[in-house]
């Protein structure tokens, strides 16, 4: 390789690390959006539970369970958004990930280019 390919493939590197912050910025507002969504439904779920509601899970219905397992079946009701707010945290993650990924790339790239040019 020379210093104008490793210049172009510097400069394709600082392309995708500039998408991939617009990325993350995305997927992190997606995160929060979950957690929220995920928080509410939680609150609500245990607020309509002791008010003596009744949920259905599966073939099972719910009416103002014991308080020691309360927790648990509100859980249960608000595992979809638990799921959701799983997929939103791995997706942030993994973005987070790719970044570290295109800096190292670009390092690299950096070292290379630096060498080629003392030569």
């Amino acid at each position: 390789m020379d210093a104008i390919q490793i210049a172009r493939h510097i400069e394709g590197l600082i392309v995708a690390i500039g998408k991939c912050r617009r990325e993350i910025e995305d997927k992190g507002k997606a995160k929060a959006k979950s957690i929220s969504d995920y928080d509410r439904k939680l609150a609500i779920t245990l607020a309509t539970l002791r008010n003596s509601e009744s949920y259905q899970i599966g073939d099972k219905t719910y009416k103002q369970p014991p308080v020691s397992i309360m927790e648990k079946i509100a859980k249960g009701i608000c595992s979809d958004e638990l799921y959701a707010r799983e997929v939103a945290e791995s997706g942030y993650k993994a973005c987070i990930s790719n970044l570290e990924a295109l800096k190292a790339q670009l390092n690299g790239y950096q070292s290379i280019f630096r060498h080629l040019e003392s030569i």
